[in-house]
């Protein structure tokens, strides 16, 4: 079964390792103790063993063995222990209270042994008196130290004990320790598509601290995503509308007018705004498609120089019917790191905005050098020039500056600063010395490849 509670499973994982150093506690406790005491016991054997030997050699001394065994047996005593001594031709010659007539064990090795006898088992010590040809055996039933071991290590566990119901307090102490957590949560569940502002809760965990700012990383660009979508929208609307409301009226006058001159007038202009309506889409869906993240994982090296004779070739037909001469200034070949499709894009619009404002008969000027860690590209046109306090303003999406008469949608050099700064770029404009016209100046710097 798989926990998907957190709460719990920390729970049941904290139990567990409990449960796990209580066992260890205990059967560590249980094993130290029973060799201990078992050594202390067999010590206990071996002393009384000796102390018989010293005894039964007395008797046999004095001559008077029968009487010691006589005591032995009469004096009243509860002995923990089985006594025996065997002579060399296996007769009991002495046997402690309790102890049966029949051989303790097997073994007639000076040392331990186990033997089983009664149902029970035993440790016996053995020891030979070879002066006299006698053999001692001293027993213990194991059940006494059993019974003592297990006393002893319960008076040292039954603390421990007194955890196992503490450990129901864990879950309110797990509640206590997630609340800056169902904080966090609260504050998420605030967000919404127009409420997408970061999670700034206080006390915030070491533990989640990293969750907290990836999403806030991602409500960001959520942000940013939203708000290129409805700019994207809004720019739709505002483009679409009014070259569409002026085809309809351009189809009613064509439907509706008296001569061919007056229905050819509608339909050419239809055509007009059909083309301009092409030009506006096709703008529109390139800044669409402008997205940050995806275009950089799409980067390359290609060769700058290559792009640019290809844009500067689809324009051709443009220079040539307006009798505008193009140049291009540069090395034979400039690598750069970047989008090659945005790029070309980029050239394009610059190229075909000069294109525009160019007067038939005069030129434009493509210059591209590498500079400092970096491209340094440059237009060059022949036209009226930007006015200084409309520079910045003509980078905003649909600013097209007061008095032009040359169609155009106003987002083609906004299309340029968003692919140059998506480079890492920076762009500025400046009149032409001594001369009318406006250079557009980029800086594309030579990014590592990733």
């Amino acid at each position: 079964m798989i926990i998907r509670s957190i709460r719990l499973r920390l729970l049941v994982m904290i139990s567990l390792s409990i449960l796990l150093l209580w066992g260890t506690t205990f059967g560590f406790t249980w094993w130290r103790t029973s060799r201990d005491i078992n050594l202390v016991y067999d010590a206990e054997l071996k002393l009384v063993a000796e102390l018989l030997a010293v005894a039964t050699e007395h008797e046999l001394e004095e001559l008077d063995l029968e009487d010691y065994q006589i005591n032995l047996s009469e004096s009243g005593y509860d002995f923990p222990l089985l006594l025996q001594v065997w002579s060399d031709d296996n007769k009991l010659v002495i046997q402690g209270p309790g102890t049966p007539g029949y051989v303790l064990t097997s073994s007639v090795d000076d040392g331990y042994s186990d033997s089983e006898f009664d149902g029970e088992g035993w440790r016996v010590y053995t020891l030979n008196i070879t002066q006299h040809n006698y053999r001692i055996h001293v027993a213990r039933g194991h059940a006494v130290s059993e019974a003592l071991v297990s006393s002893f290590v319960q008076d040292v566990v039954k603390p421990l004990l007194i955890v196992l119901p503490l450990s129901g307090m864990l879950w309110f102490i797990i509640q206590q320790g997630f609340r800056p957590l169902r904080s966090v949560s609260r504050l998420i569940g605030e967000r919404d598509y127009d409420y997408l502002n970061p999670v700034t809760a206080e006390h915030i965990p070491e533990e989640v601290a990293d969750l907290v700012d990836e999403l806030n990383a991602l409500l960001k660009r959520l942000k940013v995503s939203i708000e290129r979508n409805n700019r994207f929208t809004a720019d739709v609307a505002h483009e679409l509308r009014t070259p569409i409301a002026g085809m309809l009226v351009q189809m009613q006058s064509s439907v509706t007018g008296r001569t061919d001159a007056e229905r050819e007038k509608g339909l050419t202009q239809i055509n007009k705004g059909l083309n301009h309506l092409n030009h506006v889409v096709n703008q529109l869906l390139i800044l669409a498609s402008i997205e940050p993240e995806k275009i950089r994982m799409q980067f390359e090296v290609f060769d700058l120089i290559s792009v640019a004779e290809d844009v500067m070739s689809d324009i051709s037909p443009m220079a040539l019917s307006k009798r505008v001469e193009m140049e291009l200034i540069a090395d034979d070949q400039i690598e750069l790191n970047g989008n090659r499709e945005m790029i070309a894009i980029m050239l394009s619009n610059l190229v075909t905005n000069a294109m525009k404002f160019t007067p038939s008969g005069n030129k434009i000027s493509v210059s591209i050098k590498t500079h400092y860690k970096g491209v340094k590209l440059a237009v060059e046109d022949s036209g009226p020039g930007i006015p200084d306090d409309k520079k910045k303003w003509v980078f905003e999406r649909l600013n097209r500056l007061p008095g032009e008469t040359e169609s155009g949608s106003g987002l083609g050099l906004s299309i340029v600063k968003e692919i140059c700064e998506l480079h890492q770029g920076n762009i500025n404009l400046q009149d032409r010395k001594d001369e009318t016209g406006l250079i557009v100046n980029l800086f594309l710097p030579q990014l590592r490849e990733s």
